[in-house]
């Protein structure tokens, strides 16, 4: 993870339903940690990419409705609030797959709120990581 300035991309959530889908907000507990990526190197070795635990000191779950075709877009920068499991090799470059996941789980909040919950991967995009 860059320490500092890492470059952002974007992370897209598309509605393809026919019903506005409520979502998590990212600052909260709830939404926090629902954006991870799963890396593989050419050798076959398998990383996740995630957030590290949070402590919040004001928490409380909230949504907001994703319409029916419509996107939420997730600026992405992998900075020191990210963290690899496991640690990633310490090489200049390697070419990597990558795919981000999407996942919420069930939970009281989730069924009261009427969040969608379930796990989305998106398609696998190969990369060279530079460390």
């Amino acid at each position: 993870m860059a320490k500092k300035k890492p470059g952002e991309f974007y992370v897209v959530l598309t509605n393809v339903s026919r019903e506005p889908q409520a979502v998590w907000e990212s600052w909260n507990s709830w939404g926090y940690q629902a954006i991870s990526f799963e890396l593989a190197t050419k050798d076959g070795k398998e990383f996740v990419l995630s957030k590290r635990p949070g402590i919040f000191t004001v928490n409380f779950p909230s949504t907001f409705l994703v319409e029916p075709g419509e996107h939420q877009v997730y600026a992405i920068g992998l900075d020191e609030w990210w963290e690899a499991h496991p640690t990633l090799p310490k090489r200049d470059e390697m070419p990597i797959t990558l795919k981000a996941v999407y996942e919420v789980t069930p939970t009281p909040e989730a069924k009261e709120f009427k969040v969608w919950t379930g796990r989305l991967e998106s398609h696998s995009y190969i990369f060279s990581l530079r460390q």
